[in-house]
């Protein structure tokens, strides 16, 4: 008589890992590497310097000390926003000279992630380690640029009278680096995760979870 259908198996069964874990991963990275290029795209076709185009200004002249109370209020104002246009200008400028390494690194950054991605998708061990280089170029080149531009800010800022002798610059250069790393770290995290995850474990005890593939002759008893 044949064994009843709910009858134990025992034995081991193979199982592989799910392929999205590679598969997850690598769409991750895709959308990551579009909104790049997008940024890449823009900083190439419009440079910070043109932003500032439709910003005119015309410089105040001489202060009027022979004019009315009026007059003096109004060049102070205009001084004042005639200040701020040129500290935006500057700092515009400064930025504005750091864009072409930006745009290498980002451009290497893409095609590091490009790689890893048609190797995850190909379920190729070794693009969790493309991966890895990816996310170091990344951060080394973000930690590059927040070094860089705190100095513009920092000289941006001090143009205002309420930034000056404040603490606000230093936690605004705190928080950008705290945060790019904490970002980083978290994506770190989440590779170490789905490359974990996806390695073969072999062979796996039968259970309610695991059926195996094929089912052996079972005893019968006349």
């Amino acid at each position: 008589m044949q064994a009843v259908p709910w009858q134990a198996h025992t034995g081991h069964v193979n199982t592989g890992p799910s392929k999205w874990w590679s598969w997850g991963l690598a769409i991750f990275l895709s959308v990551m590497v579009f909104f790049s290029i997008i940024g890449i795209i823009f900083s190439a076709l419009i440079p910070y310097d043109q932003l500032m185009n439709d910003w005119e200004m015309e410089e105040p002249g001489v202060y009027p000390t022979n004019g009315t109370s009026e007059e003096q209020d109004e060049w102070n104002s205009s001084k004042e926003e005639w200040d701020n246009y040129v500290a935006t200008k500057n700092m515009m400028e400064d930025i504005d000279e750091l864009s072409p390494i930006q745009i290498w690194t980002g451009l290497i950054s893409s095609v590091i992630a490009i790689v890893a991605i048609f190797m995850l998708f190909q379920l190729d061990p070794n693009g969790y380690k493309v991966a890895y280089g990816w996310l170091g170029i990344t951060t080394v080149s973000q930690l590059w640029y927040a070094w860089k531009i705190q100095p513009i800010m920092n000289e941006y800022y001090a143009t205002f009278p309420e930034f000056q002798d404040s603490i606000w610059m230093d936690v605004q250069a705190g928080m950008q680096i705290g945060g790019t790393l904490v970002c980083n770290v978290f994506l770190l995290l989440i590779i170490i995760m789905c490359s974990i995850k996806s390695q073969d474990k072999g062979e796996v005890e039968v259970s309610g979870f695991h059926r195996p593939a094929e089912t052996t002759s079972t005893d019968t008893q006349p």
